[in-house]
């Protein structure tokens, strides 16, 4: 697990004529796997408040709500060209992810045991870690916590090498079994958000499902890029809007044996000559 981290970089340029504009790209975009598989950490929950955004930048500066975060883009002006536009954001939405897709959570996983009970292995469900009990009574405020496998009828034999145990507690008069509230709390996975219900019996409610963006038809927020080169221009072709090397292109043209510029600039120059002489062309 490491701490995300995402600063802008610029891209160095492709030694090609033609390429698209995420060439130009400054930052990673990430998808919810590659998000936890870069960082072995789940990505924030999708907000449907925000645009979709699959980059982010660490460095923004978050240390004040009101901070923002300057980047240029690549969008239509208002004559209807490709051109390097102005995006401000704040600053703490510069600083992270918003990805679609369905946060996921860590099964919750009931090892096996050897623990008998009358001769029969007991259900592993029942067991729990005394530490974990204790903290999940104070949190429900309850009381008596107890092992019940230390009852002198029908008492749970423990196994060496076992520290779990068959314990319960008391809240509202009644007693639970904390095996089985772990479990249920744990059930749609290890940290699924919920609250306990402790108004009658006690009851694990899970949140209802989070949006998860899927169905949001909302433009991305754009790619932050950097400036373009001396060398370089915006071309629309068939494939959309890309860049290209003006230093190639002309290359190229010369290889094939077609007009450039240069010769262009260059019968022009012989024509305003042959002009001044006064030779008819």
């Amino acid at each position: 697990m490491s701490t995300p981290v995402s600063i802008p970089v610029n891209p160095p340029q492709p030694n090609t004529e033609y390429y698209g504009i995420a060439a130009l790209g400054l930052f990673q975009n990430y998808s919810r796997e590659s998000y936890l598989a870069a960082f072995g950490v789940q990505a924030p929950p999708y907000d449907p408040s925000r645009l979709i955004k699959m980059w982010f930048d660490s460095a923004a500066d978050t240390s004040n709500p009101a901070n923002v975060s300057l980047y240029k883009t690549v969008g239509l002006d208002q004559s209807g060209n490709w051109s390097l536009q102005q995006m401000v954001i704040p600053a703490s939405e510069a600083a992270t992810v918003n990805l679609p897709g369905t946060v996921t959570y860590p099964p919750y996983v009931i090892a096996p045991t050897q623990a008998t009970r009358g001769g029969a292995t007991i259900n592993p469900a029942y067991l729990s870690m005394p530490g974990d009990a204790a903290a999940l009574m104070a949190k429900l405020g309850g009381s008596h916590l107890v092992d019940e496998g230390t009852s002198p009828v029908f008492p749970v034999i423990y196994p060496a090498g076992e520290p779990r145990r068959v314990l319960d507690f008391t809240v509202g008069g009644n007693l639970y079994n904390v095996g089985t509230l772990l479990a249920a709390e744990n059930a749609n996975g290890i940290g699924y958000p919920g609250q306990w219900d402790t108004s009658g019996i006690v009851t694990w409610v899970p949140d209802p499902a989070a949006p998860t963006g899927m169905d949001d038809s909302r433009a991305p927020r754009p790619m932050p890029v950097r400036s373009l080169l001396a060398n370089e221009k915006f071309n629309v072709g068939l494939m959309g809007v890309g860049i290209v090397r003006t230093d190639l292109q002309t290359a190229q043209n010369q290889d094939a044996g077609m007009f450039t510029k240069d010769d262009r600039a260059t019968l022009q120059r012989i024509y305003q000559i042959v002009s001044q002489l006064g030779i008819g062309v």
